[in-house]
């Protein structure tokens, strides 16, 4: 919804989330609310990180939208500051370490060509790359874990009908522990959404 650019329809998500927890037994109102809490923000963290493909203005309009559906009482319970931690040089080198890390793993032995074919094209498309894609944004792990979020890479990709980039993070939501049947369930639902939004992806 956020790739396609109608955050009008996140509110179903929404719906969607509180109905299933709202529904499990046994748990009290503050176990649902704990439990609502951690969904956002794995779908927070999940919009947010597809910026990296979709864009920064999409993701705001995702982003702005979740926070107003969502409730206070569960709003209360996210975090109120970055997740990302940039205060210090020590913290943007252990970002930009763990950025070369996530690269690394997702072309594995292509890394040098990727890495070389945009710094060729241009140079500071590669260090923006590194330094601010995989660094501070995919790679952190707290919320999202490397196979998830190769995953959310693969699902952008799809909508912005791009199969080039495509191909190679299929093989690296493999290479970051994702089976065949989860990459497979991407593709069906990003299939289902971009019929119903009337948009062509790509379908590697």
């Amino acid at each position: 919804m956020s790739s396609v650019n109608h955050p009008e329809d996140i509110q179903h998500i929404y719906d969607i989330v509180s109905d299933n927890v709202n529904k499990i037994p046994n748990k009290t109102r503050e176990e649902k609310n704990r439990l609502v809490s951690k969904i956002i923000l794995r779908l927070r963290e999940g919009v947010f990180k597809s910026h990296v493909i979709v864009g920064f203005p999409k993701t705001i309009n995702a982003l702005q939208t979740l926070s107003k559906v969502t409730p206070e009482e569960i709003k209360v319970l996210l975090p109120n500051k970055p997740l990302r931690k940039e205060e210090t040089w020590s913290d943007v080198q252990n970002e930009r370490q763990r950025g070369k890390a996530l690269f690394d793993k997702i072309y594995d032995k292509h890394t040098d060509k990727v890495y070389n074919n945009m710094y060729n094209a241009y140079p500071d498309l590669a260090q923006t790359a590194l330094h601010h894609l995989y660094g501070p944004t995919l790679a952190e792990s707290s919320v999202l874990n490397a196979k998830e979020t190769s995953l959310v890479v693969v699902s952008s990709l799809m909508v912005q009908n791009v199969p080039l980039q495509l191909k190679g993070h299929l093989y690296g939501a493999s290479h970051n522990g994702a089976t065949q049947a989860e990459i497979d369930g991407v593709k069906d639902l990003v299939s289902k959404l971009a019929d119903y939004y009337k948009v062509h992806v790509s379908r590697l």
